[in-house]
C-alpha cells in the first residue's frame, strides 16, 4: 500500500521534477540501442577500389577491415566475367587484412569480389563489391606480403566501453539519490 502511495505521489509531482527523470531515461536508453552499432565491424579499404576501372589486371585483391580478423571462418572468392572462380584460394588473414591471391585474368570486364569477414567478438560482415578490368595487356606485379599499420598510442582499445560503463554508474548513482529523495 505504501507502494502504490508512493507511485501516486510520483504520479502528482510538478512536471519540472518528472521531465529531467523522464529525459534522462530516454536518453540512457537511446544511447544504449545506438552504440552497439557504432562499433560494428566495417570495411575500411579495398585493393582493387570498390568499382573501379583498371588497366592492368593485379594478382590479388586485399579488403582491409576496421577490427581484428579471425583466421578461421573468413572468406573471400572473385569471380570473373565469364561466372569462374578465378582466386587461387590462397586465404591470407593478416590483421586487419584478408587477402587472396589471382590466377591470372584473361578477361576483360566486371569481377565480382564475395567476402566474409569474422572479427572477434562481432557478427560476420559479408558483402560483394566490383571492379572493372579492361585491356589486359601487362599483369600488376603487387606482392601479397602485408603493409604495416601505422602506429598508434592507444594503450586500450575499448575506451569507448569503459567511458559507456562510467556514464552508466554515475547515471544509476544519481538516480539512486533521486529516488532516496522521493521516499521521504
Amino acid at each position: 500500500m505504501r507502494v502504490l502511495r508512493r507511485i501516486q505521489h510520483w504520479m502528482e509531482a510538478e512536471t519540472s521534477v518528472r521531465k529531467p527523470i523522464v529525459v534522462a531515461i530516454l536518453v540512457s536508453f537511446l544511447t544504449l540501442v545506438t552504440i552497439n552499432p557504432l562499433l560494428a565491424n566495417s570495411i575500411i579499404s579495398t585493393d582493387p577500389i570498390i568499382d573501379s576501372v583498371l588497366t592492368v589486371a593485379p594478382n590479388s585483391v586485399t579488403i582491409n577491415g576496421s577490427g581484428a580478423l579471425l583466421d578461421l571462418g573468413s572468406q573471400i572468392t572473385v569471380i570473373d566475367p565469364s561466372g569462374a572462380r578465378i582466386d587461387d584460394g590462397s586465404i591470407t588473414v593478416d590483421g586487419n587484412n584478408l587477402i587472396v591471391g589471382l590466377k591470372p585474368l584473361t578477361n576483360s570486364g566486371v569481377y565480382v569480389v564475395t567476402y566474409e569477414l569474422l572479427a572477434l567478438n562481432d557478427v560476420p560482415l559479408d558483402g560483394t563489391f566490383k571492379f572493372t578490368v579492361n585491356g589486359l595487356s601487362q599483369i600488376k606485379t603487387n606482392s601479397i606480403s602485408p603493409t604495416p599499420e601505422p602506429i598508434t598510442n592507444n594503450s586500450n582499445p575499448n575506451k569507448i566501453t569503459d567511458y559507456l560503463v562510467i556514464g552508466l554508474l554515475v547515471f544509476a548513482f544519481f538516480m539512486l539519490i533521486l529516488i532516496s529523495r522521493f521516499a521521504k
